[in-house]
């Protein structure tokens, strides 16, 4: 999650409360028109099509919007009517609309997240698959060696991990990650120039978002975390009230029972080895009878 500033955050809360309180809350019992929204983000653009895909398996008729920008620009055009649902994670969506929000674990992100939502939004079952933060060292380390201390250099990917996001984090439960306290970042590309440094030892550990990282997590060793230092950042449909009908929604209840991370990350290193994302999640809804 990128860190916003409380006045965004609100404005954008305020927004879409003020404008979608009038809308009604009786679903629809016919297929309607329906325009998935994504950001501009691998995994947006993936997610989208994916739920887009299970959607239009129910005899709807679906579009896919693409690059609308950041999470307060899709946002936004949600608010506008201009899409009817869009993909998000649970932690990162409840402190859009709750900047204060404390819940870490799954069911409790899930909960306060549906207290949050703004009338005329309302949120699917979440997936096992989660995009969540994870301090990663390289594949063979021992756990029970690793210490963590203020000279220590975190590797992070461009656009995947706000430093500020682990930082803030790490400090509230300090016997998980032994006490560690990240001072230095080191920001790269992609995820293989990370991966080479960690090897190399350039870096002494990555963080790392599960799934957007791509298939070179299963190289890495990611510290437990039973803390639950990080969020839960379960894949959930937000969606606009009134608009979809009854089969739709249960198809969102099917990628939430078949989407793992495993799955997630395997697809987004299809899609930046050069396959287009609609082509991907094709696939992925074959194999699932979607």
């Amino acid at each position: 999650m990128t860190v916003r500033s409380s006045v965004l955050a609100t404005a954008v809360v305020v927004s879409i409360a003020g404008l979608l309180g009038g809308c009604s809350a009786a679903p629809s019992s016919e297929p309607a028109a329906v325009v998935v929204g994504a950001g501009n983000s691998d995994v947006s653009r993936l997610l989208a099509q994916i739920y887009a895909g299970a959607v239009r398996s129910t005899g709807a008729d679906v579009t896919v919007d693409e690059d609308l920008g950041d999470r307060a620009e899709y946002l936004a055009a949600l608010d506008r009517g201009e899409v009817t649902m869009v993909p998000e994670v649970t932690g990162d969506l409840l402190r859009t609309f709750d900047t204060l929000a404390t819940a870490t674990e799954a069911e409790d992100v899930f909960v306060e997240l549906n207290r949050s939502l703004p009338a005329g939004l309302s949120v699917g079952d979440y997936a096992t698959a989660e995009d969540r933060l994870a301090i990663a060292v390289a594949s063979g380390t021992v756990l029970d060696d690793v210490v963590f201390g203020e000279d220590v250099t975190i590797g992070v990917v461009e656009g995947e991990v706000d430093p500020l996001d682990v930082v803030h984090a790490v400090p509230r439960r300090e016997p998980t990650f032994t006490g560690a306290s990240f001072g230095e970042f080191m920001v790269y590309p992609d995820a293989q120039f990370a991966v080479d440094d960690l090897n190399s030892g350039a870096v002494g550990a990555l963080a790392i978002r599960t799934a957007s990282f791509g298939p070179l997590a299963k190289e890495l060793t990611t510290l437990p975390d039973d803390d639950h230092v990080f969020p839960a950042q379960n894949v959930v449909p937000l969606y606009r009230n009134g608009v979809l009908g009854e089969s739709a929604l249960r198809s969102f209840s099917v990628v939430a029972g078949e989407l793992t991370t495993a799955d997630l990350a395997d697809m987004i290193g299809e899609v930046r080895s050069g396959v287009p994302s609609g082509d991907v999640a094709g696939r992925w809804l074959g194999e699932h009878n979607l």
